[in-house]
């Protein structure tokens, strides 16, 4: 028997086709699961839908992504989970991995980059006022991020909605902006303090509209974590093949956890 997943038949385009979502949720074993994804695979076919992603709330601002590999490291807050049997019912039923993650751990302390860009100032957050905070980050992102496959823009309230809660137990010391000689935010970093995997960093988030503005925050993030007695710094799930993942290999990032969204065509 499986959980019966929501269905969402409007999820953001695979590759320019009709696409459709298998919510997150857990499989009792791999043989149901496959039975259930096939029938709905069966079911969207005949309703129009030329592809089908899972597991996916309807888009990336829900929950997404199943663990394809680990080195057996412990988890972190908001990484994706999924039953021991969700990848196999996947791969029964015909999925392939349409997009590939990973999160990866660095040794903490300062690789020279934090002034490497001219004209850009990196400060820490004062902890005040974190909706004007967010509002000039949810330009960066959608503007940072509109080209990334999967990525659907949201408009402010639901991009509030996401991040206020982790703002409200976040410690400003390490959500950074990269600020130009205007004061004009140029580039934001939301990382945190893990509270499940202790003695780490989380490096969630880090978008830069100039050149080199990312690294530079990503720098002090790891100048910050060797300051304060953190013992590794956590670069959380980058999309494969994106200038993420060729920062995480500059500051010396080892792979732990391989994440996919997994996909189908129908």
């Amino acid at each position: 028997m499986t959980t019966r997943l929501e269905i969402y038949r409007e999820a953001p385009s695979w590759n320019g086709l009709r696409t459709a979502a298998i919510g997150t949720g857990l499989c009792a074993d791999a043989e149901s699961g496959a039975a259930f994804l096939n029938e709905a695979c069966e079911t969207l076919r005949k309703k129009g839908i030329q592809a089908v992603v899972g597991p996916m709330d309807g888009s990336t601002w829900g929950k997404y992504r199943l663990p394809v590999w680990t080195d057996g490291s412990p988890g972190f807050l908001m990484e994706p989970d999924a039953g021991p049997d969700d990848l196999a019912a996947y791969e029964k039923a015909g999925f392939e991995i349409a997009e590939l993650h990973a999160s990866a751990t660095a040794k903490p302390g300062s690789r020279g980059y934090a002034e490497a860009v001219k004209g850009i100032v990196v400060e820490a957050w004062n902890g005040e006022d974190a909706e004007a905070l967010l509002a000039s980050a949810h330009e960066l992102v959608m503007d940072g991020f509109r080209t990334t496959p999967f990525f659907t823009p949201v408009p402010l309230e639901i991009f509030l909605q996401r991040y206020m809660p982790l703002l409200a137990h976040a410690d400003p010391r390490f959500i950074l902006r990269a600020l130009d000689s205007d004061s004009k935010a140029r580039g934001l970093t939301l990382a945190f303090p893990d509270p499940l995997r202790k003695g780490a960093v989380v490096l969630k988030t880090y978008v830069g509209a100039v050149p080199g503005a990312g690294r530079a925050m990503a720098d002090r993030v790891h100048g910050l974590a060797e300051e304060h007695g953190f013992s590794e710094v956590i670069h959380a799930l980058m999309r494969a093949g994106i200038a993420s993942e060729a920062q995480s290999r500059k500051f010396g990032g080892t792979v732990f956890r391989r994440y996919a969204l997994m996909g189908r065509l129908l």
